[in-house]
C-alpha cells in the first residue's frame, strides 16, 4: 500500500468514478491521428483538423468518461477553453510527441516549452510520459530512467499524479526471442517504473501479439503484471480493433487493474469520417456505447483505492503541507 499526498488522491478522484475505477478516453494522439484522418497523405492535415476532430471526439463522449488524455498542441487548452470536458478529469501528456511523420526515436524528449509546472498551472489532474522501454538494453535505460526521475520529481513538487506508460520494443534480436521475453519484459518496465515514483502505470497488454489468442497465457501474464506492482494499473489499447480491446480489458481487469486509457479502439472509425454531422452521428452511438460498455467491464478490476491511500491527516496537517514553489 502506498500513501500519497492529499493533492494527487483527489486529482485521482477527479479522474475516476466514485468507486476508484477509470475509464479515461486518450486523444493526446500527433502522427497516428494524422494517418487516421488522412491515410494516403497525412502529411497533409492541418493544425485546425486536428484541433476540430479531437475537440468534437471529447464533446460528444465526455459524459461516458472519467477523464480524458489530452496534448498541450492541439487539445489541452482548446477542450478546457471550450467547456467540453462536463466532470471529467483532464490529464496532459509532457513528452515531445510530434516528429513530422517519422517513427518515435526510442530515446524520449520532453516537449520544449512544456512541463508539468505549466500542466499544474491548468489546473490538470494528471501527468502522462509515454517511453520507450526495453530492460534488456543497457546502453538506452539509464536515459530512460533519469528521465523518468526528473518528471517524477516535478510531479511530487507540484503535487500531480504521474502515469507512466512505458512502450516495448524489440532488440537487434530474431523475433522468437523478443516474443518468448515479451511477458518479462513489460513487467520489468512496470516495476521499473513503480520504483522510480510512478503513481499509475498506463500498461500495454502483457502478452505477445502472436499469443492473444491462448486465453490461460493471456490470464497469466496479467495475473503475473499485477502480482509485480503495488500501485494502480490500467490498460492502454495500442490501436487494437475494440472487441480485441475489450476481450483483454476483462483478463486485465480479473486480473487486478483499475480500468483503461482507450484510444483508437473507441474513436478510429470516426476519423475516417469526413462529413462531419456523419461523424458527430457516430460518435453519439457508437462512441458512447463504446464507454459504457468499457465503464461496465473495468468494475470487474481492482478500485485504486485499494493501493494507493492518502497521507494520514488530522485537524494540524495543514501547516505542514507545502506550497508550490
Amino acid at each position: 500500500m502506498r500513501h500519497i499526498s492529499i493533492g494527487k488522491y483527489r486529482a485521482l478522484q477527479r479522474a475516476s468514478d466514485r468507486g476508484g475505477f477509470f475509464t479515461i478516453l486518450a486523444i493526446d494522439h500527433h502522427d497516428a491521428l494524422r494517418r487516421a484522418l488522412r491515410p494516403t497523405a497525412p502529411e497533409t492535415v492541418t493544425p485546425e483538423e486536428m484541433v476540430a476532430f479531437k475537440t468534437q471526439v471529447v464533446r460528444a463522449i465526455a459524459p461516458e468518461i472519467s477523464g480524458v488524455l489530452l496534448d498541450p498542441i492541439y487539445s489541452a487548452a482548446q477542450v478546457a477553453a471550450g467547456g467540453d470536458l462536463g466532470q471529467a478529469g483532464m490529464l496532459v501528456e509532457v513528452e515531445k510527441a510530434g516528429y513530422a511523420m517519422r517513427p518515435l526515436p526510442l530515446l524520449t524528449e520532453l516537449l520544449p516549452e512544456w512541463n508539468v509546472s505549466k500542466i499544474k498551472r491548468m489546473n490538470a489532474d494528471g501527468v502522462k510520459l509515454f517511453y520507450y522501454y526495453n530492460s534488456d538494453d543497457s546502453e538506452r535505460t539509464p536515459q530512460q530512467d533519469a528521465l523518468l526521475k526528473h518528471v517524477v520529481a516535478d510531479c511530487e513538487r507540484y503535487d500531480l499524479p504521474f502515469y507512466a506508460e512505458p512502450i516495448l520494443y524489440p532488440l537487434e534480436e530474431p523475433a522468437v526471442a523478443h516474443q518468448e521475453n515479451y511477458t518479462r519484459r513489460v513487467i520489468a518496465a512496470a516495476e521499473r517504473a513503480e520504483s522510480l515514483g510512478a503513481d499509475i502505470l498506463k500498461m500495454e497488454f502483457p502478452l505477445s501479439p502472436d499469443r492473444w489468442g491462448d486465453a490461460g497465457a493471456a490470464r497469466a501474464a496479467c495475473a503475473a503484471l499485477n502480482q509485480a506492482t503495488t500501485v494502480p494499473w490500467v490498460l492502454l489499447s495500442a490501436g487494437v480493433d475494440f472487441d480485441t480491446f475489450c476481450g483483454q480489458v476483462e483478463i486485465a481487469c480479473a486480473a487486478g487493474a483499475s480500468g483503461v486509457i482507450a484510444g483508437r479502439a473507441v474513436w478510429g472509425e470516426a476519423a475516417g469520417l469526413s462529413d462531419f454531422d456523419e461523424c458527430e452521428a457516430w460518435l453519439q452511438t457508437t462512441g458512447r456505447e463504446r464507454l459504457r460498455r468499457l465503464a461496465a467491464l473495468v468494475q470487474g478490476g481492482q478500485s485504486w483505492h485499494e493501493r494507493l491511500k492518502p497521507e494520514a491527516v488530522s485537524t494540524e496537517w495543514y501547516p505542514h503541507y507545502e506550497g508550490m514553489p
